[in-house]
Parts: C-alpha cells; sequence; structure tokens
C-alpha cells in the first residue's frame, strides 16, 4: 500500500529534519529467528536520495546485512515532532560502492504517522479476543 503523496513528503522531510538536528533514526530488521534487529545509522549513514528512494550505509558485519541480504523488509522510525513516522521499504544492495561499508537503496513501501495516546486502537482481532475474555 502506497502512502499517500502528503504523508511520504511529511516522512521525507522528517528524515531530512532529524539528520539536520542529528536525532537518530530508528532501522529495524527481521533476524533469521524472526526476532526484530535494531540498527540506528549515523548521520551521514541514511541519506534521502528522490522522493521515495533512500540511500543506507552499513559496516558490513552488522546483523542487519544478513536480514537484508535475505530480502527482510526495513522500518524507520523517525521523530519529526509533533509527529512519529512509520516508513517501510525494500532494500537493494549496491555492488559497486566503492567503500568497505555495505551499501544499500531504500524503496519507501509505505510511510504513515504512528497512533498516539494510550488508548489502543480496536480492530475486530481485538473485539473478538475481548468478547472471549471473563470479566
Amino acid at each position: 500500500m502506497a502512502a499517500p503523496p502528503d504523508v511520504l513528503s511529511t516522512s521525507i522531510d522528517a528524515i531530512r529534519s532529524s539528520q539536520a538536528r542529528q536525532r537518530p533514526i530508528v532501522m529495524v530488521t527481521c533476524a533469521a529467528d524472526g526476532l526484530p534487529w535494531v540498527c540506528v545509522p549515523d548521520c551521514g549513514e541514511l541519506r534521502v536520495i528522490e522522493d521515495r528512494y533512500l540511500r543506507v550505509a552499513i559496516w558490513p558485519d552488522d546483523p542487519a546485512v544478513d536480514d537484508l541480504e535475505r530480502g527482510e523488509p526495513v522500518l524507520l522510525i523517525v521523530t519529526g515532532p509533533p509527529d512519529v513516522h512509520l516508513i517501510r521499504a525494500k532494500a537493494r544492495r549496491l555492488t559497486d560502492a566503492a567503500m568497505v561499508w555495505a551499501h544499500y537503496d531504500l524503496t519507501i513501501t509505505s510511510a504513515r504517522t504512528a497512533d498516539r495516546g494510550t488508548t489502543p486502537y480496536l480492530d475486530a482481532r481485538t473485539e473478538a479476543l475481548n468478547s472471549t475474555v471473563p470479566r
């Protein structure tokens, strides 16, 4: 599901703003054992290339490289006050990178702002679960 242009634009602006202010951007991948792996690229290691394209450089022995090589999706968590942006992407390794880093192009597949507050979002599964729990 693609992001509406205004949400995508706002998310890209949040990445640029986070980098300019040196606020961390969290990159989450899925390890082979199914658990999430968190990587926090330093400023300069994650760049906006175009509206739907980012580039990330990762140290070659970082476990995130294994995840990306397996084709695992990427989740970027970006704070852009007052919002938190959730950006999903697919990675493609750049084979001719000039440095020792593992370089990947990230193609954004969706972007949205995170739900805020303490009230959980109820969907049909949650409501079904709640109806089976004795009170």
